[in-house]
C-alpha cells in the first residue's frame, strides 16, 4: 500500500493502492499513481486487470503501466487535451500487446481505468470491467460501463438488464486492449472538481462485492489508507476462498492552501 499528497491549487489529493492475489496463483492486476515529468501539478492512476493464459495477463498488465508512465512523461496540459491523450495511451498500449503477443507464446490483453488529476479538471478513461467510480461526499455521482457481453446486449436493445445477466456469456468481456479488434475508450470528466470528490479504480474481484452506497460510507468515513485497507478485507472475507486478484486505487481530493505544487510524498 502507499500513499502519496501533493498540492493542486487549492486542492490537496491523497492516493493510494491496494492489492490482494486472491486466491489465484498468480498476480494479474497491476496498479500505479504516476506522476509525469512535464504535468508536474498532476496526478494520474492507473488500474489494468490482465487477461491471458501462460501468464499473458501479468504481462499485458505490466505494460500498459509501463506504457502510461512514458505517455504521462510526455504529457503538456497546456498543448493537449485529456481525451487526446488518453486516446493515444490506449492506442500505444493496445499496439504494443499486439507486439507482444506476435514475439511470444503469450496471449496478453487487459482491462485499462486511468483518472488524471489536474488542478482545474478531472478526467478518466476505462476499457473493460474495471470500473471507476465518482463520488461526491457519499453521493455517487458516476459509474463506468462494464464492457460485457450483458452490456452489449442491453446497449443494442436485444435484452433489458435483467435478462442480460442471465445470458451464459454476460460476463465475457467485448472491448479489451491487446485483443482482436481495436479497443475502443470509453472517456469522461468533470470541469469542478471539489474538496469532497473521490475517485475510485478497482477491478471485478473487488467491485462485486460492494453496492455503491457501501463503497462511498468507507471511503469518506477513512483517510485514504485505511479506506483502501479495509475494502481490500472486506472483499477477501466475502469472496470466501474463491476470490479474484483484487485491486484498487483511491484518489481522494480534499481543501488546502494555494500554492506552488509539491512533490509527492510516498509512504
Amino acid at each position: 500500500m502507499r500513499v502519496t499528497e501533493s498540492s493542486l491549487t487549492g486542492l490537496q489529493i491523497a492516493a493510494c493502492t491496494g492489492q490482494h492475489r486472491g486466491d489465484r496463483s498468480e498476480q494479474q492486476d497491476r496498479v500505479a499513481i504516476l506522476q509525469g515529468r512535464q504535468a508536474q501539478r498532476c496526478a494520474l492512476g492507473v488500474l489494468a486487470d490482465g487477461l491471458g493464459g501462460r501468464s499473458g495477463g501479468a504481462l499485458a498488465a505490466e505494460n500498459v503501466i509501463l506504457t502510461a508512465q512514458n505517455c504521462f512523461d510526455r504529457f503538456a496540459p497546456s498543448v493537449e487535451s485529456p481525451a487526446h491523450f488518453f486516446g493515444n495511451l490506449v492506442d500505444e498500449v493496445h499496439a504494443v500487446l499486439k507486439l507482444t503477443a506476435l514475439a511470444t507464446d503469450k496471449e496478453p490483453h487487459s482491462t485499462f481505468a486511468s483518472v488524471l488529476v489536474q488542478p482545474d479538471r478531472v478526467d478518466w478513461c476505462h476499457v473493460g470491467d474495471s470500473r471507476i467510480y465518482h463520488f461526491r461526499g457519499t453521493e455517487l455521482q458516476h459509474c463506468t460501463s462494464d464492457h460485457t457481453y450483458a452490456w452489449q446486449l442491453v446497449t443494442e436493445g436485444r435484452a433489458t438488464a435483467e435478462r442480460a445477466l442471465l445470458h451464459p456469456q454476460a460476463q465475457m468481456l467485448v472491448n479489451s486492449i491487446g485483443g482482436q479488434r481495436k479497443p475502443w475508450a470509453e472517456i469522461g470528466g468533470i470541469a469542478d472538481p471539489r474538496p469532497d470528490d473521490s475517485f475510485l479504480l478497482c477491478s471485478d474481484g473487488l467491485w462485486a462485492y460492494f453496492d455503491p452506497e457501501e463503497l462511498a460510507q468507507i471511503i469518506v468515513s477513512r483517510a485514504c489508507r485505511e479506506a483502501a485497507a479495509l475494502l481490500i478485507d472486506l472483499a477477501r472475507e466475502r469472496a470466501r476462498g474463491r476470490g479474484d486478484n483484487c485491486s484498487l486505487v483511491l484518489m481522494k481530493l480534499a481543501a488546502g492552501a494555494a500554492g506552488p505544487s509539491a512533490s509527492p510524498r510516498l509512504a
